[in-house]
């Protein structure tokens, strides 16, 4: 019973290890998806901030300097509104914006879950390995004291080990129902909390090249509108900064701000693929349906075997006790203390030869 006991706590420490790698990997993808989700709402609002400033300023400054020429300030409108629709455009891009749920909140309240539960199973595991060295030491030194002590503590680590069972068999049949079909499940659960499209949901949990990406008519429009404002700046500065010195200032702010526009556009056209949150999706489930049910499995086996070991301990004990010499209940008695059942024999002996 104690090397069952003993392989099953060794079993335990690596069921717990398991199950907590596997929790990490879910807390890991999920602060890396919050990073990315936020890099995006970062991207297009400074990206809609700078265009937005763009046309109140230099726009309207270009505007001004070339009122004397009428195309000039025909083509100058016609980048205003081009930096209008691509700020238009572009805030539709933020689709997590305003969104209730946070992944960096599930992230952290799952990790304060896993934090707890990692270290409620490492006391139990040390609990039990004490049970059984100080069990070991009583019966050794054939100790009844030591031995009725570590007789209720058995009783209490047994009683932990089925309720801890219970717990583990419950969650790896719930874990194992999940991972059978987790997308659907996912998918319901984060349009229920999110109220997000089906279609934006479906692209980035499921990412095939049968789903299109819910975003391309907006990437599209802004990259076109982009384009024209760059070729429409081309040609201001070809045309007016020769008969209008002072329009180069604003078109050199103008360019400056496009080159900008330019590169968080790049960015938020490879953010807003799907493989980055799939990717993150993906190790979440493998955390999850690969080394937290498999440290569950682990820990299951660890409750069994443990319980089968304190069960026989608790049966078996009494029968040691039985085995005790009773001289161990009086090793601290006086040779010469007349309630000494040796001395009481002595002393009757004594009578009777009288």
């Amino acid at each position: 019973a104690r090397r069952r006991d003993s392989a099953g706590i060794g079993i335990g420490f690596y069921g717990n290890s398991e199950t907590s790698d596997g929790v990490s990997q879910l807390s890991s993808a999920l602060l890396h998806a919050n990073h990315t989700l936020s890099t995006i709402d970062h991207l297009v609002v400074e990206t809609v901030e700078k265009l937005g400033e763009a046309v109140r300023t230099e726009l309207t400054t270009l505007e001004e300097v070339l009122a004397q020429r009428t195309e000039l300030v025909a083509a100058t409108r016609g980048a205003r509104r081009q930096a209008e629709a691509v700020a238009q455009q572009l805030q539709g891009l933020a689709f997590w914006q305003g969104v209730p749920l946070s992944p960096l909140q599930v992230a952290e309240d799952v990790s304060f879950v896993e934090e707890y539960r990692w270290l409620a199973y490492v006391l139990l595991l040390l609990l039990e390995l004490l049970v059984c060295l100080f069990t070991l030491v009583g019966l050794a030194k054939q100790s009844k004291w030591l031995v009725v002590v570590m007789t209720a503590m058995s009783l209490v680590v047994l009683v932990l080990s089925w309720g801890s069972m219970g717990l583990e068999a419950a969650t790896a049949v719930g874990l194992s129902d999940f991972c059978s079909n987790p997308d659907t499940y996912v998918l319901n659960l984060t349009q229920e909390e999110t109220g997000l499209s089906s279609d934006i949901l479906n692209y980035y949990f499921l990412c095939n090249q049968a789903i299109t990406n819910p975003f391309q008519q907006r990437l599209t429009l802004s990259q076109r509108a982009l384009a024209n404002i760059h070729s429409q700046l081309q040609g201001l500065e070809r045309e007016a900064v020769p008969q209008f010195p002072s329009a180069q200032k604003p078109l050199l702010s103008l360019e400056e701000t496009l080159n900008v526009t330019e590169g968080n556009f790049h960015q938020l056209v490879a953010l807003l693929h799907c493989r980055g949150l799939h990717k993150d999706y993906g190790v979440a489930l493998r955390g999850l349906c690969e080394d937290a049910l498999e440290g569950l499995l682990f820990l299951l086996l660890f409750s069994l075997l443990s319980a089968g070991a304190l069960a026989t301990t608790l049966c078996s004990l009494p029968r040691a006790w039985a085995l005790f010499p009773p001289s161990d209940d009086y090793e601290d008695t006086d040779d010469d203390d007349p309630f000494n059942p040796q001395e009481s024999k002595r002393f009757v002996q004594w009578q009777s030869s009288i």
